[in-house]
């Protein structure tokens, strides 16, 4: 079994067609990690249980696709890029 699942937001990306949004869920914590262009290591969301956690990603689902970790780095490495041609 996975300990850490990521997901990318699909509703909403830019001109390049990279996401502007990442989910970093991990199987037995009750907290997502959402990683996005200004926090590309993540900022936590908190959840009162693992259910409520999961019920969010249930609500989200049609927006979100399973992303691998070498997908991850790459999105990521495209942030930080755009962050320092913006700078």
């Amino acid at each position: 079994m996975e300990n850490t699942i990521y997901f990318k937001d699909i509703s909403n990306c830019d001109k390049n067609n990279y996401p502007n949004k990442i989910y970093r869920v991990e199987h037995s914590k009750m907290l997502i990690e959402i990683l996005d262009d200004q926090h590309i290591q993540g900022s936590a969301q908190y959840f009162s249980s693992i259910r409520s956690r999961d019920n969010f990603i249930d609500s989200i689902k049609n927006n979100i696709l399973k992303i691998s970790i070498d997908e991850l780095k790459k999105i990521q490495h495209y942030w930080k890029i755009k962050n320092e041609v913006i700078d």
